[in-house]
């Protein structure tokens, strides 16, 4: 149990970063679905989309491979490797997409704004050279310093977001602070429009570089053949288990562009529902970042296997409770995060995102024996299925009049359903870890009858229906707390006896 606390320690401190940083980043939803155009906002989430694929391509999987190679060879140099060689390849990435940013534009929805594209790779540029720097503070225990840097360049974001697209042009236009109206004037260009929000990234992201300084300094340009090429073998399987695990999260924002007539809109209203689906993420990146260097630190220890069995129930268990939290009160948080009614077309899909959320959760936890098994691969073949998953029910569902939107959702929870079986099966012969599921399955099935069931208590006004939601939820969290809450303190004093 000391061991699991100590992950919970560690995941609540990536979590601090990880939930309020989403958290502030969730502040510009209600500020974007207020000021834009759902085709303006569908354009932002496409863009971002791609940068998302971007990001798992400069990075190549080499993060997971630091962290394997480092706790296998008791050695830094694999810092040093993987850190040249996204250096180099990032250089050359980011230079051709900034030089032909005039014709890769055609292929995206940005076709009359190259520019945009050049943004994106600078962005994307900065965020690979830091990824292999912030990897080693999750390996020197070092959360605090992590959770610092990730919520100031945040909150720098969203302040150059309300500076470029509300302060400004009210500034711009002698609404307020007429004094500062020629300066602002003289720096702001309307015509900008939503490039303002990839600017405010850029310069944002730039602030890695100074506060990661000592970490960046310690980089040793370095490349040796002989000792990167297992590093590369092994972050290869990584790499294309990523592109696949993106495309099953984000393929939406490229696929909408084939499958509606006018897909930026469509973007933009399904996107938004999508983004709030994220809140589920924010426990599991937390895990994420907390739970990697975790599993590898006691994948020799005898124990490993029961221990990983325990961690999986917790997270579970805590997964289902914040799910249920944000389908029973989806009224409530949609009126506080979409400005415009047209942006809650597409909220009926939004607790089947959240069921898949929770098994890509339970894939995250089982997908552990292949990584200290160095059998990547299969992380690999398991994604690749996924994603084949993810195409196909796309271009199947989505495009029945009658499914629309549910097409989508649905083919993301059947997509991380069979790959956590697959995962499973395969696993429980290479790495046996005794997993109960059958009490976690009751669990998942009174959540969704508790999810759905609330939907029949209808209340004409606003107000009553959020109290009685949040008493549901509140009722539903006693019970949990009750059936786990006294187990778990059960076994923690058995454990000091």
């Amino acid at each position: 149990m000391s061991q699991i606390k100590k992950l919970a320690s560690q995941t609540a401190y990536y979590g601090i970063s990880s939930i309020l940083g989403r958290v502030l980043n969730f502040a510009l939803v209600p500020f974007y679905t207020r000021i834009l155009p759902e085709q303006e906002y569908g354009v932002v989430i496409h863009l971002y989309g791609i940068a998302a694929f971007l990001n798992i391509i400069y990075t190549y999987g080499l993060e997971t491979s630091f962290f394997r190679f480092t706790t296998k060879n008791k050695s830094i140099d694999a810092y040093h490797y993987t850190a040249t060689a996204i250096l180099f390849t990032s250089i050359l990435f980011s230079g051709f997409i900034y030089f032909d940013a005039a014709s890769l534009a055609n292929f995206t929805a940005a076709s009359e704004h190259p520019e945009y594209l050049q943004y994106l790779a600078a962005i994307v540029f900065i965020d690979a050279i830091v990824s292999i720097p912030f990897a080693k503070l999750r390996l020197d225990d070092r959360p605090i310093k992590f959770a610092v840097i990730r919520l100031t360049v945040i909150a720098v974001t969203i302040g150059l977001n309300l500076l470029f697209l509300l302060a400004f042009p009210a500034i711009a236009e002698g609404e307020y602070l007429s004094a500062l109206q020629p300066i602002v004037q003289k720096i702001y260009n309307p015509e900008m429009g939503i490039g303002y929000i990839f600017v405010a990234n850029l310069i944002a992201n730039s602030l890695y570089i100074p506060m990661l300084f000592k970490e960046l300094g310690q980089i040793r340009i370095r490349f040796k053949w002989s000792a990167f090429k297992p590093i590369l073998a092994y972050s290869f399987p990584i790499f294309l288990m990523g592109l696949a695990a993106m495309f099953n999260d984000q393929g939406y924002t490229i696929l909408f562009s084939f499958l509606f007539d006018d897909p930026e809109t469509e973007l933009g209203i399904y996107g938004s529902a999508f983004k709030l689906s994220v809140l589920m993420m924010l426990g599991i990146q937390a895990f994420r970042y907390a739970g990697e260097p975790f599993f590898f630190s006691h994948a020799e220890n005898k124990e490993a296997p029961t221990l990983f069995a325990k961690v999986m129930h917790y997270f579970v268990v805590f997964n289902i409770a914040i799910m249920v939290a944000i389908a029973v009160n989806i009224e409530l948080i949609a009126d506080v995060f979409l400005g415009r009614p047209g942006y809650k077309a597409a909220l009926y899909v939004l607790p089947v995102l959240l069921i898949g959320k929770l098994f890509f959760g339970v894939y995250v936890n089982l997908s552990v024996w292949f990584k200290i098994k160095d059998k990547t691969i299969y992380g690999t073949y398991f994604t690749a299925i996924g994603a084949i998953i993810t195409l196909v029910g796309h271009l199947w569902l989505v495009r029945i009049p009658s499914i629309g939107y549910f097409g989508s959702a649905i083919s993301a929870l059947v997509c991380y359903a069979v790959m956590c079986a697959m995962c499973y099966y395969k696993g429980r012969k290479v790495f046996p870890v005794p997993y109960n599921f059958k009490k976690l399955f009751l669990y998942l099935i009174i959540a969704v009858g508790v999810i759905y069931g609330s939907n029949l208590i209808s209340i004409s006004n606003a107000w009553g229906q959020y109290g009685v939601d949040l008493f549901v939820t509140a009722a539903f969290f006693v019970a949990i707390y009750l059936l786990e809450g006294r187990n778990f303190r059960h076994k923690t004093v058995e454990k000091r006896q």
